[in-house]
């Protein structure tokens, strides 16, 4: 005899499935004909799934539109069917999907388009952090500066792109939908900081510097580590800077200071 779970998992694949009929038979009656049945579940699980994803990525239904975006979802739910009761992961590989569908096209800029709208779905539903008190850094001698590890809050992205993905995004709000402004696909690069606020997530620009220092430390980088990859990748560096617009965005939960090795320690080298 077939175990419950069994029978649970070939229902579930006949849900995902249009031509997996045999699992009507493992359906009771009930008033309505199990092929019924298993019908009305295709369909919910369909309409629920779209749902879901229309939820997280409105912008991208914008801009492809509604029939587009309904097909693209059909494909897509295909490929990565959800392996979880919570709808809300439903969206996490929608990004690489269109990434890989609409290459070598000029859609191609929805992905990244997906990934910040992704990005926004995550700093909605993370934990969180209250953000580092200001004068915390007081606390260390410069000469432990190297050695600090700025933690960033958990509700809080960064997403990078070649075009202009803040302008896009927030062109195809509700309230801008009348913005018939064009913008420039292959305009300013962006580097968009998603954080949340009291009441919103707030989406703004920030500066080369002190995007490149936030990703060293979200690497979980100390300062000194974090301070030479953005020096050799942004011309002009200047980390007083961007520590002053990270700290003053409240991007920060915490400084934490890594030990010295034993046989670093002051202490312990005339012993």
């Amino acid at each position: 005899m077939r175990s419950l779970r069994e029978i649970q998992i070939e229902i579930a694949g006949a849900i995902r499935s249009e031509s997996a009929d045999r699992a009507a038979t493992l359906l009771c009656d009930d008033g309505i004909e199990p092929a019924q049945r298993l019908q009305i579940y295709r369909n919910n699980h369909r309409l629920g799934s779209l749902a879901a994803l229309q939820a997280a990525y409105p912008v991208i239904e914008r801009l492809g539109g509604a029939d587009w975006f309904r097909q693209s979802a059909a494909s897509y739910i295909a490929a990565f069917p959800s392996t979880s009761g919570d709808l809300q992961n439903l969206g996490e590989h929608f990004p690489e999907f269109l990434r890989s569908v609409l290459a070598d096209t000029k859609y191609a800029y929805f992905a990244d388009i997906a990934k910040l709208e992704w990005a926004y779905q995550c700093v909605l539903t993370a934990g969180e952090r209250p953000p580092v008190a200001t004068d915390k850094l007081r606390m260390f001698a410069p000469d432990d500066y190297e050695r600090l590890v700025f933690v960033p809050r958990l509700a809080l992205r960064i997403v990078e792109s070649r075009c202009p993905l803040l302008a896009i995004w927030q062109a195809n709000q509700t309230q801008n939908v009348d913005n018939h402004a064009e913008i420039q696909i292959d305009g300013a690069a962006n580097r968009v900081l998603l954080i949340r606020r009291r009441d919103h997530v707030e989406l703004r620009n920030l500066a080369a510097g002190s995007c490149t220092l936030l990703r060293e430390f979200l690497l979980g980088r100390a300062l000194g580590q974090a301070t030479e990859a953005a020096a050799a990748a942004v011309g002009g560096f200047d980390l007083s800077a961007s520590l002053a617009e990270l700290i003053g965005l409240e991007t920060i939960a915490d400084i934490e200071l890594i030990p010295l090795p034993d046989d670093k320690h002051p202490d312990r080298r005339t012993q």
